[in-house]
Formats: C-alpha cells, sequence, structure tokens
C-alpha cells in the first residue's frame, strides 16, 4: 500500500471526532514568546498567504486564521481534503485546498509569504529526494518568506532499524504505529546538519530541539525556521 492510501485510510479511521487541538511546536514558534534563538515579526501575518503543507487532520488550521493569515493547505487524496473541508466548515472562516505532493506543489511561482510543514516535508516516496522537495517548496514561496518546517532526529521511535539510502534518507522499517513503514525520511543526526540541509535556498534563522520519551515512545526532532533566498 503506497503512502496515499495508507494515509487515507489512517485518517478515515482515526480521524477527529471532536475538537482539534493545535501542535505545540508550531503554538510556540508563530505565536510564542520572546526565544533567544528566534525573532518573528509576528505584525506581518495579517492577510498574508500561509500554506500549511500536508495538514493531516487540519489541525493548526484555525491556529493560522487565528493569526490573521490567509489560509491554503494541501494534502495528497481527494479523500482527505473531503474530511478537511468539512472540519474547515466548522471553523466559518475561509481554507482554501489543493490536492498535491510535496515535490509537485499545485501552486504559482512566489505564491506565498509563509509555509508550514508539520511533520510532512521531509516524507520522500518513490523517486523523491530531499533536494527535488526542498526546490519545490523554495519555488512557491516569496524570496525572504519564511519555511517553518521540522525534521525528526535519528532517536525518533519511527526511524528505529531504519536503513540509510544512497540519497541519505531513511527507509522505515519498524514503525511502531504500522502505517510509515516503506517510506523514506529525511532525517539529521545533530543540529549541525540542518545549515546544509537546508542550503541553498534557504537560510536558517532558528531552531530547536524537542525530545520526549511519551512512556517508551521516544519523539524527537528539530524544529525550525528559514528564509527563502
Amino acid at each position: 500500500m503506497n503512502a496515499h492510501h495508507q494515509w487515507t485510510a489512517h485518517y478515515a479511521q482515526h480521524g477527529p471526532k471532536g475538537s482539534l487541538y493545535p501542535t505545540e511546536w508550531v503554538v510556540r514558534t508563530l505565536a510564542g514568546g520572546n526565544y533567544p534563538r528566534l525573532k518573528i515579526d509576528k505584525g506581518r501575518y495579517m492577510g498574508a498567504r500561509v500554506l500549511d503543507m500536508g495538514c493531516g487532520d487540519g489541525r493548526n488550521l484555525c491556529l493560522l486564521l487565528d493569526l490573521g493569515f490567509e489560509v491554503h493547505a494541501m494534502e495528497i487524496s481527494e479523500a482527505m481534503i473531503l474530511k478537511l473541508k468539512e472540519t474547515a466548515n466548522l471553523l466559518e472562516r475561509p481554507v482554501h485546498f489543493q490536492l498535491g505532493r510535496n515535490d509537485e506543489l499545485p501552486y504559482e511561482d512566489s505564491f506565498f509569504d509563509y509555509m508550514l510543514c508539520c511533520s510532512s516535508c521531509y516524507y520522500l516516496e518513490g523517486e523523491m529526494t530531499w533536494p527535488i522537495v526542498r526546490q519545490e517548496l523554495a519555488r512557491v514561496l516569496k524570496p525572504s518568506g519564511l519555511l517553518i518546517a521540522n525534521f525528526p532526529d535519528e532517536q525518533n521511535s519511527v526511524l528505529k532499524d531504519a536503513e540509510r539510502q544512497h540519497d541519505g534518507s531513511l527507509l522505515i522499517t519498524n514503525d511502531p504505529f504500522g502505517i510509515r513503514n516503506g517510506s523514506r525520511f529525511m532525517a539529521v543526526a545533530e543540529c549541525a546538519e540542518l545549515e546544509p540541509l537546508l542550503a541553498p535556498e534557504f537560510r536558517l534563522l532558528g531552531a530547536g530541539h524537542q525530545n520526549d520519551d511519551f512512556y517508551g515512545l521516544r519523539v524527537s526532532g528539530y524544529m525550525t525556521v528559514s528564509e527563502r533566498l
């Protein structure tokens, strides 16, 4: 089963039944306080276009709307988008949905001021490579636009027993949730790898590290804010 069918089936079975809560690192990054290693001008949000790329169950849409963005969102299957539209209707504010993949974004060049990739841009399928995805993310962002993205580190439980591929990605073989096996992740071992991972299209402005042990399940990785060059 490919990623398209895996995630469609997952959200059909486990999709939201009630309230959705935004992802903590996204809240902290876009709406949080005065962090020593991150400065974002929140006064630029109102009316700016943001893409929630690979928006999943739509849990960050309300946050983006509340911050004043013109919100666009993308997912990989029509069935997922239909569910997302139902969620968005409850928000009573417009969200613009499109079908697409992270290496083929259905938008014009320099269309967005911001892009949010919450657990999405590092997924690689088939012949995808990270440079192709990175170039595509950059293509649809305006110069000086901001990419807000996270990347797993190699200690993340999803990557246990993962196999290194020739392009540097990790092939997942032992996903504790059973839905990512056969996918590849672009992950990093340490913070120093983030700048070369994002170059030459992006300049890293700030990074944070998450390292949580949820009852034996390690959720770890880096949160980043980068400027489109």
